[in-house]
C-alpha cells in the first residue's frame, strides 16, 4: 500500500542530501538555504490560502468546475481536505527549497532566476490547459499564483 508519509520522508531526505552537494562549502550557508526554503514554502502555502480561499475563490471554483455539492457531501462524510492540504504544504516547501538551492548555485540575481523559473513553470503547464480545454480564467488564476510564489522565493533567496 502506498504510504504518503514514507514518500514524504524519503523526498525530504533526498532534498536535504542534495543540499550537502551544493557549491557552498560552509554549513551555515546550507542551513540558511534550508531555513529560507522552508519559510518561502510556508509563505507560498499561506498565499495559496488567500489566493484560492479568499481573493479568487468564486472565480476559481467556477473556472475549475468544482462541484460544491460534492465538496459539502465530502465534508459531511468526514473528508475535509486535510490530506490534500498536507500534500500541498509539502510540495510548496520542497519546491521552495529546491528553487533556492538552484538559485544560489546559478550565481545570478535571485529575482531574475526566480522569475525565469516561474516563467518556465507557467510555460510547462500551459500545454496541459490547452489539451484539457480549460477556461482562460483558470489559467490566469493558477499561473499568476505560481509567478507570485516564485517571486517570493526569489526575494527570500536574496537573504539565504
Amino acid at each position: 500500500m502506498f504510504q504518503l508519509k514514507n514518500l514524504t520522508a524519503y523526498t525530504i531526505y533526498v532534498i536535504l542530501s542534495s543540499i550537502n552537494l551544493s557549491v557552498q562549502t560552509d554549513q551555515k550557508g546550507e542551513l540558511m538555504t534550508l531555513i529560507f526554503g522552508i519559510v518561502a514554502g510556508l509563505i507560498a502555502f499561506a498565499i495559496g490560502g488567500l489566493w484560492y480561499g479568499l481573493i479568487f475563490r468564486d472565480a476559481w471554483i467556477k473556472a475549475s468546475g468544482i462541484d460544491m455539492a460534492k465538496v459539502e457531501a465530502d465534508r459531511q462524510a468526514g473528508k475535509n481536505g486535510q490530506k490534500e492540504m498536507v500534500i500541498s504544504l509539502v510540495i510548496e516547501v520542497l519546491t521552495a527549497i529546491i528553487a533556492i538551492f538552484f538559485i544560489k548555485t546559478l550565481g545570478v540575481s535571485p529575482l531574475h532566476a526566480a522569475g525565469g523559473m516561474g516563467i518556465i513553470a507557467v510555460l510547462a503547464s500551459l500545454k496541459n490547459y490547452v489539451f484539457e480545454q480549460r477556461p482562460i480564467n483558470l489559467i490566469l488564476i493558477n499561473e499568476s499564483y505560481k509567478l507570485v510564489c516564485y517571486l517570493v522565493v526569489g526575494i527570500l533567496a536574496l537573504f539565504a
